[in-house]
């Protein structure tokens, strides 16, 4: 009787068990709301972003040709001269006395000169008496010319110590305006060390760097928008230079735009910024900082699908600024691609699309 009956237990309670089964609720697919938007490429997206200074076409770097010390610093940084005016003096009292010494040396060889011409007409007539002999008549005509050559070199340092004297001012080669003067009265300079820097008056053009990553796409841009930040205007120019050489220290290349017309109101030093334009048919897709997932140093979007899953993508990124992100590769126009929330997804997740 009891086998029997525990047979019965047992049969009751696996159908109990197995109704329960049948009766539990199946979990609820989570659908997180998403933000996106829809990708798009532009030949705007494609430009590249670069801040620059606008600065003078001729820029000269002012140096004494002479060493010596500073005695008067005539000008400050920021001032207008004119071409010839004074920048800075040295002393020149040393050069002052090596010229007093050469016009002695020459006043010397200037009254040799004159000796030697007297005592060859003597030795002339007194050949013509036949008292001397034509050879010595010869060395005396050779004395001669020995003075003479002595003359000319006297002339010469007398002319060279005059012109190492006038090297003691440094004068402006140019009319424009003193962009630096490094120099106070007391200072020893050597000679060729730059003191000043002149901005000459006329063509203005702006300068900025360039890292290597964006080498082409300056040197192939269709042009160039300069934006000043003083006042917001916006100047069409042309790449007129650009470094062969990175600089050593920021491992950049210096480039310089010519402003496609001259205005009075663009001053030496404002701010601008430069807009390489993206040569025809260059378009690129750009994005919002946060639809992008960096892994690893990898970069990926979640793309949307048409029944609205997400999955992962990998991209490859131009460049990144403040105001956003340019991709090289990786996405095509058109599609949808999650703007927010990137961290919280999974692969094959649906999702709601909030209102863009």
């Amino acid at each position: 009787m009891a086998p029997h009956y525990h047979r019965l237990a047992l049969a009751s309670a696996l159908l109990l068990t197995l109704s329960a089964c049948q009766d539990e609720v199946k979990p609820v697919e989570e659908i997180r709301p998403v933000r996106y938007t829809t990708a798009s490429s532009s030949d705007a997206a494609a430009s590249q972003q670069f801040s620059g200074e606008v600065r003078a076409r001729q820029e000269s770097r002012l140096a004494f040709r002479v060493a010596g010390k500073v005695v008067a610093k005539r000008v400050n940084s920021g001032e207008r001269v004119r071409r010839g005016q004074v920048l800075a003096v040295l002393d020149a009292s040393d050069y002052q006395l090596d010229s007093q010494a050469k016009a002695a040396q020459l006043a010397a060889a200037q009254a040799n000169l004159q000796q030697q011409q007297a005592d060859l007409q003597r030795f002339r007539e007194l050949l013509g008496q036949s008292f001397i002999s034509q050879s010595q008549v010869d060395r005396q005509q050779a004395a001669v010319s020995s003075a003479r050559a002595s003359l000319q070199q006297a002339q010469a340092a007398l002319a060279a110590s005059r012109n190492q004297g006038s090297y003691t001012s440094l004068l402006a080669d140019s009319d424009g305006v003193v962009s630096e003067i490094s120099v106070e009265p007391g200072m020893v300079v050597a000679a060729g060390q730059v003191v000043a820097r002149l901005a000459a008056d006329g063509a203005r053009e702006v300068l900025f760097q360039v890292p290597e990553n964006a080498l082409e796409r300056v040197r192939r841009a269709s042009g160039f928008k300069v934006a000043l930040w003083a006042d917001g205007r916006e100047l069409d120019a042309s790449l007129r230079e650009l470094a062969a050489d990175a600089d050593p220290a920021t491992r950049t290349y210096a480039a310089r735009l010519q402003l496609a017309a001259s205005d009075d109101r663009v001053r030496l030093g404002m701010t601008a910024r430069i807009s390489a334009l993206a040569a025809s048919g260059q378009r690129a897709i750009r994005l919002p900082h946060s639809a992008i997932l960096d892994e690893n140093g990898k970069h990926y979007v979640w793309l949307i699908d048409g029944s609205n899953k997400v999955g992962r993508k990998a991209v490859q990124v131009a460049r990144l600024d403040s105001q956003g992100v340019t991709l090289q590769s990786g996405l095509a126009g058109g599609e949808k691609v999650v703007t927010a929330g990137v961290h919280l997804l999974r692969d094959g997740q649906r999702v709601s699309l909030l209102q863009q």
